[in-house]
């Protein structure tokens, strides 16, 4: 399979503006690269959808998970919110950092036959599930493009990630229910959310690990992340 440079790109609403332009907007607007760790994009005002999901957990009429899915994104959505506030992010950033834990795994027990007229191709199946919760965002709409972003590649990390992406990709593989390297991970969980950029690399040196342990597809956007965090 040959995917493009820059990772696979969620179809229909989500990709009706070319990627690169919404990813070098990102860029410009949460200035990223050139205070990372200290600053964050901040969203006032929230689509219902978000709101609804960082105050109470709600999930859209179209999800499609199961109970223990649930538990799990209940459980991200925890070290989401701890995060938020111990880094003193305003209330809205809080509401929204958690709802991205809620939302984040919305379709993964969806049918990936289902999925697939939602992305583009490029997308290996275990993986389709994020870009189209990111999708049927987008058609509710939901404008928040660092939280699209997020969503659509919190099992990849991507190189354009605000802190609201970096954060979510790292509470997914920190999960405390998750039954893998129970101790490595506890650690890392303990330094942040301020020792953020040694615990990602962390982090992305597991996952692309496992992958390259298995015989996996590693998409050159996880690498990007890499290259990225490293060379700041």
């Amino acid at each position: 399979m040959v995917l493009p440079t820059g990772g696979p790109t969620a179809r229909g609403a989500f990709a009706r503006q070319a990627p690169q332009p919404i990813f070098r907007i990102l860029r410009e607007r949460n200035n990223v690269r050139e205070q990372r760790g200290h600053k964050t994009n901040v969203v006032t005002e929230l689509h219902p959808l978000i709101e609804a999901a960082g105050r109470t957990g709600a999930l859209p009429d179209w999800a499609v998970c199961r109970p223990d899915r649930r538990a799990h994104a209940a459980r991200v959505a925890d070290l989401m919110s701890g995060w938020a506030t111990t880094l003193e992010l305003e209330e809205s950033e809080i509401i929204r950092w958690t709802a991205a834990g809620h939302l984040h795994d919305a379709l993964k027990d969806a049918p990936v036959p289902d999925l697939v007229p939602l992305v583009d191709s490029g997308w290996p199946d275990p993986l389709v599930h994020a870009a189209a919760c990111a999708t049927r965002l987008r058609e509710d709409g939901v404008r928040d493009e660092e939280l699209l972003l997020a969503i659509a590649y919190h099992s990849t990390g991507h190189p354009d990630f605000g802190s609201l992406g970096e954060f979510l990709y790292m509470a997914d593989f920190l999960d405390p229910g998750r039954r893998f390297l129970t101790s490595e991970r506890e650690k890392l969980r303990g330094r942040l959310p301020t020792d953020r950029d040694p615990v990602l690399l962390e982090v992305l040196r597991h996952r692309i690990t496992m992958l390259l342990d298995h015989g996996t597809l590693v998409l050159p956007v996880s690498l990007s992340l890499w290259n990225r965090v490293v060379a700041s």
